[in-house]
């Protein structure tokens, strides 16, 4: 989270440079990096931007003011063309450097993500993407993008688009009521509305409102009416407080903010009023107040380096781990911050500067700036595509040769008769029969290898696998999974047709009872069965709450309310698969054993399930991979190693911690357990490939293909759907 700036050296009036507003910078960068590189120790440093926000609605208004003071308008092209050579060479800089690190040093299964990021900031609608991403199942276990910080630069940008535009819009309509008073009656009007948009959207959706432009307006509104305030003379033991006050505020919001506050809404007046207090003390003149403090160079150095620093520390914070290849430690971070320091520096001396001051560009038409600022753009974006597409096919070629494969390996029944084949590779054969059959191997992959009733030699040979990483996120089901945070029931059908079915399977849960939609799916196909998907991303299907934000936690039980409401109607509903996140934490009573709270929970629903459901089946959940399986698997595999698996294991006993759900599947006489261990591990460790297939599509949730390898396991236990 890394805001852009306003405008530097810090002016007011007469181009008379602040020393407060430098001081401001310093503050606010120090504390975003902090948080970033220790946010256990700083957790509300976050709040930092927002600081940077106040300044920018303050400068950036006062500058337009005196300009319509002076002239009766703005030129709102020369007033754009001096906002893009203040912030773009530099960010398009950082952009050029994230892509060329990216191509050297991070895995391909993650270049679709970050180049999709670094387009989006080069285009400046990060802070839409990630506002998307908020709410999207798929991109709920994305990793960090080494650009996601642009996300701030994007809502100042945007605020440079409308502001200047509403301002002259006052100037129109209010002609005649004078023009400052147009111009404070316009931005109180969008300010407060900005607020109350704020308040409204935090409550309802914080990781969205967190990114969205019009939830944080009114903090850049907040800082252009104060500009528009007459400036504070005389009162100088009440201006020294009011800027140690503002100082103290902002410190104390890093302090006492955390990841779980609802922000921004209300919480964001801490950092807000701080800003306005010091910025209307104007203290620089007045005895008492911290500009003692606030002028040693090393405090006005980092201010004015503050725009540069915030666009290098977080790719280097993303980017380093991919480079010394282990996650970062106290040693490390300590490393990167003179690093950050020294590449802040060099981008402000020989880009920032010399773009903001190129004679081309100051004494040329706006249009000079405005074309090199396109093509600046078409450089960053080009090659993002070039790589992204080089990516894309090779994805679609590998999920096309692994649903080929798992539908051949699929199409063999549990006595090993091959029904059809196919060639190793993913060359697809049709269907044989007789002496043209024993001339085809029998597809062997995932699963099958494993086999506790006879595992088969794998068809793929080592050092293949299927899908590549890259593809791995992508080969994962995601149409009929519920959006948590909502009041919107969807039931998705599969299987037969109800009316020539001899029943229908739910699957109830949350996304890792979903995930084992293909395998329910296959058996219903195959043995004359309806089917029903009812689950939700982070919704379990139990009584119990969740330890998350009020708003999920109420959404959810709303949601397993529909759904027991929907098994008890449903007359046709007579077998029931259940699966939930072995790692979730839930809200037990004070006094009460999490544990055995949640157990007994998962055990009440289950009973709690209508009569007629014969048949309960719990999925005992997948064994927990490291956190970037997908990725080491793939430097394993660009290292040349041929047993990827092997080397992205983790010991059994780590990987499989308790599963209150299975726990509570084995104390009820309703319920069978669905267990599956023995394919992901040995006696040792548990592996994210098995037989050439990546178990995992991300930190947890399972690929499609490994789910179709498991069909005949699942379907042993499964009895109620495979019996004739």
């Amino acid at each position: 989270m890394v805001p852009g700036r306003a405008a530097s050296p810090a002016t007011t009036g007469a181009d008379r440079i602040r020393v407060d507003i430098q001081g401001l910078r310093a503050l606010a960068v120090l504390l975003v990096v902090a948080y970033h590189l220790f946010p256990g120790r700083l957790t509300g440093g976050y709040a930092g931007v927002d600081v940077f926000f106040v300044i920018s609605g303050f400068l950036i208004t006062s500058h337009l003011v005196r300009e319509v003071d002076a002239t009766g308008g703005v030129r709102l092209a020369h007033f754009w063309a001096r906002r893009a050579r203040r912030l773009l060479p530099a960010s398009m800089t950082v952009l050029i450097a994230v892509l060329v690190a990216v191509a050297v040093w991070v895995p391909r299964a993650l270049w679709g993500e970050f180049t999709r990021h670094v387009i989006a900031a080069a285009a400046y609608v990060e802070n839409l993407v990630l506002a998307g991403d908020s709410v999207d199942y798929l991109a709920s276990d994305n990793a960090a993008s080494p650009v996601q910080h642009y996300w701030s630069l994007a809502a100042e940008e945007q605020f440079y688009v409308v502001w200047p535009l509403l301002i002259v819009l006052a100037l129109w309509l209010g002609a005649r009521f004078g023009r400052r008073r147009a111009i404070a009656a316009a931005l109180a009007l969008v300010t407060g509305a900005s607020f109350a948009a704020s308040v409204v959207w935090t409550a309802a959706s914080p990781a969205q409102a967190y990114f969205v432009t019009p939830t944080r307006a009114w903090e850049f509104g907040a800082g252009a009416l104060l500009a528009l305030v007459p400036a504070a003379t005389g009162l100088a033991r009440g201006r020294a407080a009011a800027a140690w006050a503002g100082f103290a505020v902002i410190v104390a919001a890093a302090m006492l903010l955390d990841d779980a506050t609802p922000f921004p809404g209300v919480w964001a007046l801490l950092p807000v009023v701080g800003t306005m207090l010091v910025l209307w003390a104007d203290g620089d003149t007045v005895a008492g107040a911290p500009t003692g403090l606030l002028r040693v160079r090393p405090v006005q150095v980092t201010g004015e380096l503050s725009y540069s620093i915030y666009l290098w520390h977080w790719p280097l914070i993303i980017l380093a781990p991919f480079v010394i290849r282990h996650d970062l430690g106290v040693t490390d971070k300590l490393v990167l911050i003179p690093l950050i320091g020294a590449l802040a520096y060099a981008s402000w001396r020989w880009v920032e500067n010399p773009a903001r001051r190129a004679r081309l560009l100051t004494a040329g038409r706006p249009r000079i700036t405005f074309g090199l600022t396109l093509v600046a753009m078409a450089v960053v974006i080009a090659p993002a595509a070039i790589m992204a597409a080089s990516v894309e096919r090779e994805v679609d070629a590998s999920l096309a040769q692994a649903q080929q494969l798992a539908s051949a390996a699929s199409s063999v029944d549990d006595g090993g008769r091959e029904q059809s084949s196919i060639t190793a590779g993913g060359q697809g054969a049709g269907a044989t029969s007789g002496s043209e059959a024993e001339q085809i191997e029998v597809v062997c992959i995932g699963a099958a290898t494993r086999d506790p009733q006879g595992g088969c030699e794998p068809t793929l040979p080592p050092g293949e696998v299927v899908p590549v990483p890259a593809a791995a996120k992508l080969d994962s089901p995601e149409d009929c999974l519920g959006d948590k945070g909502t009041r919107r029931f969807d039931a998705c059908e599969f299987g037969v047709p109800l009316d020539e079915s001899r029943g229908t399977v739910a699957l109830v849960g949350d996304s890792h009872a979903y995930h084992w939609l293909p395998a329910i799916e296959d058996l219903a196909h195959e043995n004359g069965w309806h089917g029903v998907v009812m689950t939700r991303a982070s919704c379990p299907f139990t009584p119990a709450d969740r330890t998350l934000e009020p708003r999920i936690v109420d959404t959810c039980r709303w949601y397993d309310d529909r759904v027991a409401r929907e098994l008890e109607e449903r007359e046709d509903i007579t077998v029931v698969v259940m699966g939930a996140m072995s790692s979730t934490r839930f809200a037990a009573p004070p006094g009460a054993d999490e544990r055995a709270f949640a157990r007994d929970s998962f055990r009440a629903a289950i009973e709690a399930l209508p009569e007629r459901v014969t048949d309960v089946y719990v999925m005992r959940d997948a064994p927990i991979p490291l956190a970037d399986n997908v990725e080491c698997v793939e430097r394993d595999l660009r290292a040349g190693g041929t047993d990827p698996g092997r080397a992205c294991a983790v010991p059994r006993a780590e990987a499989l911690e308790p599963d209150v759900l299975a726990e509570a599947g084995e104390t009820s006489p309703r319920a069978t357990v669905v267990d599956l261990t023995d394919l992901y591990c040995d006696d040792a460790a548990c592996e994210p490939v098995v037989g050439n297939v990546m178990v995992y599509a991300d930190q947890g949730h399972l690929t499609r293909t490994w789910v179709h390898s498991t069909v005949p396991q699942v379907g042993r236990v499964m009895t109620a759907l495979t019996a004739g």
